[in-house]
């Protein structure tokens, strides 16, 4: 009830992988949700093994409070309803170790990572007007999944190598991650640790995924990494694609359709 038809179809659909494409406005998260409440109320899902992904911790929030009121469950129910960064920080906090850090992990904070790039640029004996250009190409280095490669092709600043490996290092010394490290770190886990991939793979009966046009290359490859039997629906409007600066790239949305077998769109 209180869903259209279209709407009701993708909720019940789950023999394949799926997208759901429409504009703004039109129910695509309240769909979603509804999605997951199916799977827990009516095919007797695991809510604690669903896997939901939202863009921003508000939005996480929201589904939750929805999920509570469509299943009288409590919010702890569902764990994994999270932002891709809280998601891949949740795993690489409990593996870290394997990549050489020691437990707890940080995440350093806007300031602390310029505070960061100040000392780096300073010890290269660079001026500070550099300081936003470097964080931007650090940022969109990582976000890019190949840093070294995308900084061998892009960025104009000078000693950009340097910049980028003193930050790091610093980074490093402080037994601290930034914000981009996240995803970049987490799937290099997945890749360098087939058990730790196989683990969490074997973790999630079912994968979903809000604003779709919003992810980037990384996330896509951590997906990749986690779907099992097809599981996956993924909701969103490639017109309405926001992250570009963070590497979005709505290629991912539109060609959903030739990339997953037999991918149902509704």
């Amino acid at each position: 009830e209180h869903l259209s038809p279209p709407q009701q179809a993708a909720v019940c659909y789950v023999a394949s992988p799926t997208i759901v494409t429409a504009g703004a406005g039109s129910g695509k998260t309240r769909t979603l949700t509804h999605k997951i409440a199916h799977l827990v109320n009516d095919l007797g899902y695991q809510p604690e093994r669903i896997l939901a992904i939202t863009f921003t911790n508000k939005a996480a929030a929201e589904m939750k409070s929805r999920l509570q009121r469509a299943t009288q469950r409590p919010a702890g129910d569902f764990p994994w309803v999270r932002t891709f960064h809280s998601a891949c920080f949740r795993i690489l906090k409990v593996h870290c170790d394997l990549l050489g850090y020691q437990k707890p992990l940080l995440i350093h904070d806007d300031s602390q990572q310029k505070s960061h790039l100040k000392k780096v640029l300073a010890d290269l004996n660079l001026d500070k007007k550099f300081l936003y250009g470097a964080g931007s190409m650090i940022s969109h280095a990582k976000n890019s999944g190949d840093p070294q490669k995308f900084l061998n092709i892009h960025g104009k600043l000078p000693r950009k190598l340097e910049i980028y490996r003193k930050y790091n290092e610093l980074l490093e010394q402080n037994n601290s991650v930034d914000f981009d490290d996240i995803l970049l770190l987490t799937r290099d886990l997945m890749q360098k640790f087939p058990d730790i991939r196989k683990q969490y793979q074997e973790a999630f009966d079912y994968i979903l995924i809000d604003e779709f046009q919003d992810s980037n290359d990384i996330q896509n490859q951590i997906i990749d990494m986690l779907l099992r039997d097809g599981n996956l629906t993924v909701v969103g409007d490639d017109y309405q694609s926001i992250y570009k600066f963070r590497g979005a790239d709505p290629f991912h949305f539109i060609h959903f359709p030739q990339k997953y077998n037999n991918a149902r769109v509704f």
